[in-house]
């Protein structure tokens, strides 16, 4: 019976984060010229989420663009090198005998740093970005979020499991 409660409420929950998505994408407005078409990744736009519902003057435009291309790291390379730092740690776990924890813990290191590296970028990007945004278009974002935080909690309510049986004793 709890197997079949947290299959539905699973199922309940992609419906309602597909079906989400699907409205939201038929009702975005375009993107800003240079963002791919799209909202550039988990962050939205440079970490800025939810710029696409932002109205944004032409001048703000062609600033975000030069931002965007100005701050875009080259992810393939990184990839690349995680893969190969990744590769290395399976290699390692692989061999027989004993497991040289301190190489294993070096290569956390490096791919730890990379991801620092990569939100440090990702946020100096967002700083850019909202210093060229109106006092009213930061509210309106704001708002967005405040909506979206709101749904979320009602969707983990309505999908959360079921208070335990109480056994009768008080």
């Amino acid at each position: 019976m709890m197997k079949k409660m947290i299959l539905a409420a699973a199922v309940a929950g992609s419906l309602a984060s597909l079906s989400g998505q699907a409205l939201a994408a038929h009702h975005a407005r375009p993107a800003p010229p240079g963002c791919n078409g799209g909202m550039g990744g988990p962050g939205g736009f440079g970490g800025m989420p939810f710029l696409g519902n932002v109205q944004l003057t032409a001048a703000q435009h062609k600033k975000l663009k030069a931002i965007l291309q100005d701050s875009h790291p080259d992810f393939r390379a990184d990839m690349d090198k995680e893969h190969q730092l990744h590769k290395q740690i399976q290699d390692l776990l692989a061999t027989p005998g004993k497991v040289d924890e301190s190489q294993i813990v070096g290569l956390q290191q490096q791919i730890t740093a990379m991801h620092q590296q990569h939100e440090a970028a990702r946020l100096q990007t967002a700083i850019r970005i909202h210093d060229i945004l109106t006092t009213d278009q930061l509210n309106q974002i704001r708002d967005t979020q405040d909506k979206i935080d709101s749904l979320h909690q009602q969707l983990r309510a309505l999908t959360a499991p079921p208070p335990p049986p109480e056994d009768g004793k008080k």
